[in-house]
């Protein structure tokens, strides 16, 4: 009887542990999402006075097509600035999902210093796809640019410490110094990237 009455002690005391357990998990958890959420993405913390947008769309603007050297000439027109640079392709479910993200930056900075710099990779792109692609979404607030070929792309991007993986959608941010402040594949929440970006433009 003492042998049944202890395993039962036993086994109750094992459910209690994984009880706890589990608890432990879920408020670990929940103060994760917390601090995530007021260190990283909350708005109110870097939130600063932008100036107001002029909303100029680039809808009836043709797709300029770039070379390495092009691109090179953006970047040095583009000193003590910061540059937020996109790099995607038409056919990339995950950038359709990142575009929205880029184009509603574009839009709220238009008029501060960030300069957008958005590139399309797709292999023969023609200017036209690229049109209808974007004006797929409505108003476009990025100059529409593709590249026409990849020779010396990437040569250029190491140049300037931009270690490209060659996953997209791709979005660096460079410093006013032309250094990389941040970099990411795939996609990230719109506030990430906009405390990014304001942290850049307003330090202080």
């Amino acid at each position: 009887m003492n042998k049944i009455i202890d395993i039962q002690k036993y086994q109750k005391k094992q459910l209690n542990s994984r009880k706890m357990l589990f608890v432990s998990m879920l408020v670990g958890l929940v103060v994760g999402l917390i601090l995530w959420k007021y260190f990283v993405e909350n708005i109110a913390n870097y939130d600063v006075k932008i100036p107001l947008s002029s909303n100029i769309n680039y809808n009836n603007i043709e797709p300029k097509a770039l070379l390495a050297s092009d691109l090179a000439i953006e970047f040095e027109e583009s000193d003590n600035k910061p540059i937020l640079l996109y790099i995607y392709t038409t056919w990339c479910q995950a950038c359709s999902k990142n575009y929205q993200i880029i184009n509603e930056i574009a839009r709220e900075f238009q008029n501060t210093e960030l300069k957008v710099l958005a590139i399309a990779i797709d292999r023969n792109l023609e200017p036209q796809k690229l049109k209808q692609y974007l004006n797929n979404y409505g108003d476009n607030y990025f100059i529409p640019n593709y590249l026409s070929s990849k020779n010396g792309f990437v040569e250029l991007l190491n140049k300037k410490n931009i270690k490209y993986n060659g996953r997209i959608p791709f979005v660096v941010l460079l410093s006013r110094s032309g250094e990389v402040g941040m970099k990411y594949s795939g996609v990230k929440n719109k506030n990430y990237l906009r405390n990014k970006i304001i942290k850049e433009l307003y330090p202080n």
